[in-house]
């Protein structure tokens, strides 16, 4: 989707700030090549507050305000690293312990049922 957008811009040139630094979103935007800042919320709103005189909150004022801090100051930034293919299967195998403890949790209480 982004890509499309891009009028042919390759994805290392795009900087993409983000208010997490964890989750599928973040893990597809590395994988893809995108530049992706993780933005502590704080920063976020300190941000807006030197604009925003109203304290409004909105999602497309957050958008406008992440868009600002990375063009600005992208250079403060710390960049969202992509994890190693280990950490990868690492978070994979915890994955599949933790269905299988729910799965056998669930059993057991039909079971008793």
């Amino acid at each position: 989707m982004i890509a499309d957008h891009s009028d042919g811009v390759r994805p290392e040139q795009v900087l993409i700030a983000i208010e997490t630094d964890r989750g599928p979103w973040v893990t597809a935007l590395v994988a893809a090549g995108y530049r992706v800042f993780a933005v502590n919320l704080r920063q976020t709103g300190r941000f807006r507050e030197r604009f925003v005189l109203s304290g409004a909150k909105s999602d497309a004022a957050d958008a406008h305000t992440l868009a600002n801090i990375v063009r600005t100051d992208s250079h403060q930034l710390r960049p969202v690293a992509g994890d190693s293919d280990l950490s990868e299967a690492i978070n994979l195998l915890a994955r599949v312990r933790q269905t299988r403890i729910w799965d056998r949790q669930r059993q057991v209480a039909r079971l008793r049922a």
